[in-house]
Order: structure tokens, then C-alpha cells, then sequence
């Protein structure tokens, strides 16, 4: 699945899958991968557009690195749809791919994301945790985490 020309469709929960959705990458290099991902992230489309570097392995599975653009955060209100809003900027990663002996090019993706989160949103997390009107809010996780399946195109 790291061969430089080789391409990839993938479905899956985390940002590079646009929250719940699918993730379409090319190997631009040996080991680089240029990637696109978009899906369903609370109540909008979720994007993420980044770069994937895996290490050579002797096993089935590679450790990876990624970085990305795109939407890594989101708040939705129920009843108070002037707080529904997705918010962008990078997220940076890292994670495995465990790579099928079955099927060359097919592999699970599994990760730990780092969001850098806007200012936008945060300041927007801190009024609606702070609005009477809202008695249940739950802040967004520090980090977000990626599983998804990949097939060789």
C-alpha cells in the first residue's frame, strides 16, 4: 500500500475521513501519500485534505505519520441552531496502517490526532458551556482518534 503510483479508497470514522465518511489517496513518492477525505461531521460535511508518511516494515504492520487541513472541530445545539457551526485548521497525527496479507493494498488505518484548534472555536465553546438556555454540553475531546479500512485501487 506505499508503492509510489498506488491509490487508495477508504471508509472510516476520524478527521481524515471527514469525521464519518471516505478517504481517497495517491502515493505521490514511495511511503508519501497525498490524501482527501470527506463525510458527515455532526450536522455539516466534514473535509480534510493532508500528507501521510509511513516507515518501511519488515511485518504487516507500518508505523505512520500525518498532518492535515480541514474541518477538526464542530458544535451543534439542539434547539439553538445560531450555535451550529464546523469549524477548520491543521491536525497533526500519528498511527498504524496493518496491511492484508490477503489482499495486497488493503489495510486498516488506526490513529491518534492532535486538532490545533481556532480561536473561533474555542471562544464559541466557552459561550455555549457558559449560556443558561444549555444544561448539557460536552466539551470536544483533546484529541481525536481514526479507524478506517482501506482498499488498493
Amino acid at each position: 500500500s506505499s508503492e509510489q503510483g498506488k491509490s487508495t479508497l477508504g471508509v472510516g470514522v476520524g478527521f481524515p475521513y471527514g469525521a464519518i465518511g471516505a478517504r481517497f489517496g495517491v502515493n505521490v513518492i514511495d511511503h508519501l501519500t497525498i490524501f482527501g477525505g470527506v463525510g458527515y461531521h455532526l450536522s455539516c460535511v466534514g473535509y480534510n485534505i493532508g500528507l501521510l508518511i509511513d516507515f518501511k516494515s519488515k511485518t504487516a504492520t507500518q508505523f505512520y505519520l500525518t498532518g492535515m487541513y480541514g474541518t477538526n472541530a464542530a458544535i451543534k445545539v439542539e434547539g439553538l441552531s445560531e450555535y451550529d457551526k464546523v469549524y477548520t485548521g491543521a491536525t497533526f497525527g500519528l498511527g498504524i496502517k496493518i496491511n492484508s496479507k490477503r489482499r495486497e493494498g488493503n489495510f486498516w488505518d488506526i490513529g491518534v490526532l492532535l486538532p490545533i484548534r481556532s480561536s473561533s472555536f474555542k471562544d464559541d465553546e466557552t459561550q455555549v458551556e457558559n449560556d443558561p438556555r444549555i444544561s448539557e454540553f460536552t466539551k470536544a475531546w483533546p484529541i481525536g482518534l481514526v479507524i478506517g479500512y482501506n482498499f488498493g485501487l
